[in-house]
């Protein structure tokens, strides 16, 4: 619950240092940005957290939060890129998608555990199909009307 609580109070630090990051940037690219969003921004953002942005550090060395480039990489995505950008950027997504599902499921550490699983899975289908089934005796009318019927089909 704690690591919970850390992670979600990340995100009024990461509005403020979005909220900051817009007012430098050119007033054009902002204006593409619905003004809802950035009320958003504004109104949770940690108001006591001191974000300044220095502009003799290039963009990509800034210490931001994950959370910060989260939000700054759905604003690009939704609201600046264009066409091709959105197309490059998806491939891109979907390729790294794809190898981290291929480590995961060649994962030498997991390979073993999905093969018990399997097992496991295999052994739970092969006791319910061989479960014994109870054989009850017919009642005595029972047996004894199947006779009966089975001496008029003889004749």
């Amino acid at each position: 619950m704690r690591l919970y609580m850390e992670k979600v109070s990340n995100y009024p630090l990461a509005y403020k240092e979005v909220y900051v990051i817009l007012k430098n940037m050119d007033e054009d690219a902002v204006k593409q940005i619905p003004k809802k969003f950035i009320e958003m921004l504004e109104l949770n953002m940690d108001k006591d957290y001191e974000f300044t942005m220095d502009k003799n550090i290039d963009f990509e060395e800034k210490q931001l939060l994950q959370e910060t480039k989260g939000i700054l990489a759905y604003i690009f995505m939704n609201y600046w890129a264009t066409q091709k950008q959105y197309e490059r950027v998806m491939k891109v997504f979907n390729q790294d998608m794809l190898e981290e599902q291929k480590k995961q499921s060649y994962n030498p550490n997991n390979l073993f555990k999905n093969q018990k699983n399997k097992n496991k899975q295999e052994d739970i289908a092969k006791q319910k199909e061989t479960q014994m089934i109870e054989y009850k005796k017919p009642n005595i009318l029972v047996r004894i009307f199947g006779k009966i019927i089975n001496l008029f089909k003889k004749r």
